[in-house]
């Protein structure tokens, strides 16, 4: 059985990509179809599945564990987007979905990091253990395939709320790989209470403390992370060549935008950034952001080279 996703272009405030196809495509894997439909929504096939955990991880942010009930292996990586569907309680027989990015998967598991901002999202944070869900597909390309490892010395990690989910993820899987270059991530929260996932975190700066950092910037007093304060930390830490830092941004459209502008105007090589949107995808980038970004950013690159 397939489903349609047209939801994916619908501006709603959770974890979620919108990917945009040109062309009619079949992809096939071991656990997945996805078509493509010319100028339409995805089509995915449906795997029954059920909750393992469903915790708050902060102020309004749950953690949700998501086990398949076949025998066959998923092949989900952290930034993958996959549609996750939860029976709608007030109508029997249907089903709430939406896509989600995957935080971190297993051959027969994955985590989605969730806002609670709606119904639907209200369900599933009131989903209990071995509770049944439906999840399919397999879009975008995951954080850690994105990134070219040769010259890398340090990865650059830019996120609004649960875009952190993701990171955490490619950063687990990153890390354990002794080559791989420093990552530091910048969270930004809009509340001090609204930060989440705290203990991972800070798990990771203590086993690497030589290649890890994460900070949290709390925009309700320090700005978002394109003030003059914050740049200064992000600009701080560069490597002393240019082309070494790789930028992955992930979140609102809004700062997605003013991020990728600046970068580009900063000098920074498009290889060296990839991003993913939640929603706000059209929000034109303020130019005083783009302009901030550029410069403090343009003085790493050209001090380096």
């Amino acid at each position: 059985m397939f489903a349609l996703l047209p939801f994916l272009f619908m501006p709603i405030t959770v974890a979620f990509v919108a990917p945009q196809f040109t062309s009619p495509k079949l992809y096939n894997s071991k656990d997945v179809i996805i078509m493509m439909a010319e100028g339409g929504p995805p089509q995915y096939a449906k795997r029954s599945a059920s909750v393992v955990s469903n915790v708050e991880v902060g102020k309004g942010s749950c953690m949700i564990r998501v086990k398949v009930d076949d025998d066959e292996p998923l092949d989900y990586q952290p930034g993958h987007v996959l549609a996750l569907e939860i029976p709608d309680p007030e109508n029997e027989g249907e089903w709430m979905k939406g896509p989600y990015t995957v935080s971190r998967a297993d051959e027969s598991s994955f985590d989605v990091l969730y806002r609670v901002v709606g119904k639907k999202t209200e369900t599933f944070r009131s989903a209990k253990v071995d509770a049944t869900l439906q999840f399919g597909g397999k879009f975008k390309v995951p954080i850690l395939e994105g990134i070219n490892q040769d010259g890398l010395e340090r990865v650059v990690g830019i996120s609004t709320g649960v875009g952190i989910g993701p990171l955490i993820g490619f950063a687990e899987e990153a890390l354990s790989q002794q080559e791989f270059s420093r990552i530091d991530l910048y969270v930004a929260f809009k509340e001090r209470e609204d930060i989440c996932c705290v203990d991972v975190l800070d798990e990771l700066s203590k086993v690497y403390p030589t290649r890890f950092s994460w900070t949290p910037i709390i925009s309700s007093t320090h700005g978002h992370t394109s003030a003059p304060e914050n740049l200064k930390l992000i600009a701080e830490r560069a490597p002393t060549k240019a082309g070494t830092t790789h930028y992955h941004m992930i979140g609102n459209g809004s700062m997605v935008n003013e991020w990728k502008a600046g970068l580009a105007n900063a000098g920074v090589a498009k290889e060296r950034v990839t991003l993913e949107m939640y929603f706000n995808h059209k929000v034109a980038p303020r130019p005083e952001a783009v302009e901030d970004i550029s410069e403090a950013l343009k003085e790493v690159t050209l001090a380096s080279k």
